[in-house]
């Protein structure tokens, strides 16, 4: 195998990200089954009343969710820390002495804070969001004429909406959360730009086939999907919802130098 070959398989590995990803989703089922046993237990056969005791509920265990938030978020952004940086390792012996201290230790760095920062929001707005649907739920169902038992029953399945979504950022995150950490070292290691890798099978999207193989800014990522009314999205592989790509970091011949 070539060295270019080995270094490429060596920055896509995933069995460490899939790790920390099935770690997060098990923490975060545990706030899903929490608003399901919630739902459940102020079920009662009158929508509105039974969507305002859960909503009044859910936002209360929202505000007692800080304390376990910061400590879930801290212990899995330094699970995502550990991965890249044993990732790194195995490139270790190709590094100068200077660029290995650089890269080391990411603490320091404020992005660090900012994806703890970034996670106790996503943990705390689990109960929020399900405190606005079961809202929701009880407005247009009542609004559309549907029968209350039906309204009640679309309630009380909010554990299992929560669940749905804890997997979706579990997933979305360790993905994200990793292409950070590359990203950081990759920075201050002296690396300006990155090659856009796909997983390269059926399941990638079109406007990600497009990138792969392409070289890009690490401060200007490209344009990857659109948002709402259309809007362009710009962010670096592995960002995005369900995103499997990753980047390939680009380096001064000097960084390997002794």
């Amino acid at each position: 195998m070539k060295k270019s070959e080995q270094k490429i398989r060596t920055f896509r590995e995933v069995s460490r990200t899939r790790r920390v990803d099935n770690w997060y989703r098990r923490q975060l089922k545990q706030v899903a089954a929490m608003i399901d046993l919630i739902a459940r237990e102020y079920q009662s056969s009158d929508p509105q009343a039974y969507a305002r005791n859960v909503q009044m509920e859910l936002f209360d265990y929202a505000e007692t969710l800080d304390q376990w938030a910061d400590l879930i978020a801290r212990q899995f952004i330094a699970r995502v820390d550990e991965a890249d940086r044993l990732t790194w390792r195995q490139i270790g012996d190709e590094l100068a002495a200077d660029t290995k201290r650089r890269i080391r230790d990411m603490r320091g760095d404020p992005a660090y804070r900012e994806m703890i920062r970034r996670q106790v929001e996503l943990i705390k707005s689990l109960p929020t969001e399900a405190a606005a649907k079961a809202q929701e739920i009880a407005r247009q169902g009542m609004a559309n004429g549907e029968r209350y038992a039906d309204i009640v029953d679309r309630i009380a399945g909010l554990g299992k909406i929560t669940e749905s979504r804890a997997v979706l950022i579990a997933r979305t995150e360790s993905s994200r959360a990793r292409t950070d950490f590359t990203m950081m070292r990759a920075k201050a290691a002296g690396s300006t730009k990155f090659i856009w890798h796909t997983a390269g099978d059926g399941a990638v999207r079109e406007s990600h086939r497009k990138l792969d193989g392409k070289i890009f800014d690490w401060s200007n990522p490209p344009v990857c999907d659109h948002g709402k009314g259309g809007a362009p999205i710009r962010a670096l592989p592995g960002q995005v919802f369900n995103c499997r790509c990753w980047s390939e970091p680009l380096f001064e011949k000097s960084i390997y130098e002794k």
